[in-house]
């Protein structure tokens, strides 16, 4: 995957006072390709936040988005309670296993048709 780190683009430090985690905006089409699918993923990092009686732990914003040409989708996580936490590293771990599986699969066809395509050619010759 180290080939992905080429469409990989930061966005400039945040704000004082404001770390992150993780800030990226990654593009998922090869160039040359049409379109403008990326994935944008932002973790704030609250370890220089303070724990406050009245407001509580700090809710880190955080963002999961996936878009290509015309649509996107935003999945929403948070940390707040235990319950909360357990379900977005749910969503998250299971959204990676799906991806994979699709991957795999993809591969697998992606196989089958350059056997295919590569069969057509030498029986029309």
């Amino acid at each position: 995957m180290s080939y992905l780190t080429l469409y990989v683009t930061r966005r400039p430090s945040a704000p004082a006072g404001r770390r992150a985690r993780v800030d990226e905006r990654l593009r998922l089409n090869l160039p040359g390709f049409h379109g403008d699918a990326a994935v944008r993923v932002f973790v704030e990092d609250t370890t220089r936040r303070r724990v406050r009686r009245l407001r509580g732990l700090p809710n880190p914003r955080m963002r999961l988005r996936i878009s290509d040409c015309f649509r996107q989708i935003a999945l929403e996580f948070s940390v707040a309670t235990d319950g909360e936490r357990e379900n977005s590293l749910h969503k998250i771990t299971t959204l990676i296993g799906a991806l994979e599986r699709f991957r795999d699969a993809l591969a697998a066809e992606a196989e089958l048709a350059e056997r295919r395509e590569r069969h057509l050619i030498t029986t029309r010759r």
